[in-house]
């Protein structure tokens, strides 16, 4: 599939009205003829509304041909629900991590979590479709698309899909060279603004702490810069950035 631009959105927890400014603005820029996404996991919790957050992505994914979305953390937990394979110690650590707020989101927060996977697959079968079909990575020739980052002790044909999603110790400290740019969401950024080190591209700029979704944008697979949506107490902005992450331009949304 020959398509020039690829856009990475980072984490999105829940954060519908972001997104959806985020959105409005990419999608003024770039088509569906030329373009697809990579969301990089994270979908939900956490922010107030998840199930909105969900059907924005699976409208990208089946405008944007090629598109796709990789499984977060956060995300794995919901799937297993809706698979009814969700095991007790998981079931514990998700509600602990703003899973709860994914649950009152669908409406079904009566704490009946086999009641509720079975409720999701019976009333909301395309969102389940779109956690089945996630992706524990996307690459390109040069970069590799992932949630929370690699061991920088395999090869990355040989990543663990729980390091995928869930790494952080020894992954943001590593400054060596990887096979390919690694291009990560899942830990937030200490600038809570997009980052770019040698080896990496972090675009978790912190949506429910912050108000601010990231994407980072490619041409012929080279990174060309990023854009910002963030809601806050003053206002809606986008801001752009250009491949080294300095800021270019901030317009208040109309």
């Amino acid at each position: 599939m020959n398509k020039k631009n690829l856009i990475a959105i980072g984490d999105i927890h829940g954060m519908a009205h972001v997104l959806k400014l985020l959105l409005q603005n990419l999608e003024k820029e770039f088509s569906p003829d030329d373009t697809r996404f990579v969301f990089l996991g994270d979908i939900i919790d956490r922010g107030p509304d998840s199930l909105p957050a969900i059907n924005q992505v699976c409208r990208i994914i089946d405008t944007f041909s090629g598109s796709v979305m990789v499984l977060g953390n956060h995300d794995f937990f919901l799937r297993h629900m809706a698979d009814l394979s969700l095991a007790k110690d998981e079931e514990d650590r998700w509600l602990a991590q703003g899973g709860m707020n994914t649950l009152e989101s669908y409406g079904l927060d009566d704490g009946d979590l086999v009641g509720a996977g079975k409720a999701l697959r019976r009333m909301r079968p395309r969102h389940v479709t779109l956690f089945e079909n996630a992706v524990s990575h996307f690459e390109t020739e040069r970069h590799f698309f992932v949630h929370a980052g690699v061991d920088p002790d395999a090869p990355l044909s040989e990543q663990l899909a729980h390091d995928l999603m869930w790494i952080r110790r020894g992954f943001l400290d590593h400054t060596a060279p990887f096979e390919k740019m690694i291009v990560h969401g899942h830990s937030i950024t200490p600038s809570e603004l997009p980052e770019v080190h040698s080896n990496r591209i972090a675009i978790d700029t912190g949506s429910y702490r912050t108000g601010r979704i990231t994407a980072a944008i490619f041409h012929d697979d080279v990174l060309r810069g990023f854009v910002s949506a963030e809601i806050d107490g003053d206002g809606e902005r986008v801001r752009r950035f250009d491949a080294s992450a300095q800021e270019v331009e901030s317009l208040q949304a109309a």
